[in-house]
């Protein structure tokens, strides 16, 4: 396991502070923010180990974190937890089944990625604390074998990252998914370059800005600041990354962000409070249900984007203060391009 500590002067710390304030900008020197995570390629550990590794490695990722040990072995890969006997039974059939010994092989060749997704993770945690100080932050994040169950998933303490989920959408192990599950436009999702957008969102999304009840304006704008806080926790990916599309689909929502905002507005989606709307604006798919079949999917999110942008662009407001801004005033100030 490695571990990342950076400790800071209280003098260097006042002078950083000085320089970001002046300087009116999202940078944030990551070098001068203490924060430490565990990277752990869990995957890699249990299918190379003895059993006698394996039981040490088992019992002391369920003491530290057991949600995401059920999440990890319970859900993903669906090994019984019933008893001892049932599990080592459930991870030897997992691991000696031909299509997961073709898929680890494939896996393994992922160290540089894996590296880099590292790095790119903690300094994007730093400019979060930095953003943020008092939210918590992972203590540990995972690499798992999931079995295409999801791209990440978080614990009270710790995230996993399903890799299989990156393997790329051209992949010869991604194609053989059966497509009765899992739909082309799934498939063209499992992009690599996604994968630190994805957990910083998931993050934000279960420990930072909790889910809204009110109506679907309400949940365009939430997304919409923990799309903000992703992109400016992860400046060196572009928006289209940020927000999980291909440069076409992003072009594509940059030119109809007008005719989307009108459609909402005509159609009088914006208060609407059934889950229906929500799903249809919000939710993945091969398209945004009622916008042309060329759109991309989460056309909501995308808008909620642009309008948080617009309105810290044009507002003298930080991040910290950003999370608590009701979503009628940021709606409010929207300016249609």
């Amino acid at each position: 396991m490695k571990h990342f500590r950076f400790l800071t002067s209280l003098f260097g710390l006042v002078i950083f502070i000085f320089a970001s304030c002046s300087s009116n900008t999202y940078e944030v020197n990551v070098d001068e923010v203490p924060l430490s995570i565990d990277f752990i390629h869990l995957d890699s550990m249990a299918y190379h180990a003895s059993w006698n590794q394996r039981d040490v490695l088992f019992m002391d990722l369920k003491k530290k974190d057991p949600e995401l040990f059920q999440y990890a072995f319970s859900y993903a890969i669906e090994v019984s937890l019933a008893s001892d006997t049932a599990f080592r039974n459930g991870i030897d059939r997992f691991y000696s089944n031909p299509y997961i010994v073709s898929l680890e092989n494939k896996i393994q060749q992922k160290g540089k990625w894996r590296k880099e997704t590292s790095q790119q993770l903690l300094n994007g945690f730093k400019r979060l604390s930095y953003f943020l100080p008092k939210w918590k932050k992972p203590k540990s994040i995972y690499f798992i074998n999931s079995r295409f169950a999801a791209s990440a998933y978080c614990s009270n303490k710790s995230i996993a990252i399903g890799e299989d989920r990156y393997l790329g959408p051209k992949d010869k192990l991604v194609q053989a998914l059966p497509p009765s599950q899992f739909y082309g436009w799934i498939k063209e999702a499992m992009q690599p370059s996604f994968v630190s957008s994805d957990v910083l969102l998931v993050w934000i999304s279960s420990h930072g800005i909790e889910e809204t009840t009110e109506n679907y304006a309400s949940e365009m704008i939430r997304w919409g600041k923990m799309l903000f806080l992703t992109h400016i926790c992860l400046p060196e990916l572009s928006e289209a990354q940020i927000v999980r599309y291909s440069k076409k689909d992003f072009d594509w929502a940059v030119a109809s962000e007008k005719a989307f905002w009108t459609y909402l507005v005509d159609e009088e989606l914006l208060f609407k409070t059934d889950e229906e709307t929500r799903m249809n604006l919000l939710h993945e798919g091969p398209f945004t249900t009622g916008l042309p079949k060329e759109s991309p999917d989460r056309m909501g999110r995308f808008l909620g984007y642009q309008i948080v942008k617009q309105y810290m662009e044009n507002n003298d407001v930080s991040p910290k203060e950003l999370v608590n801004i009701p979503y009628n005033k940021i709606l409010q100030k929207y300016q249609v391009n």
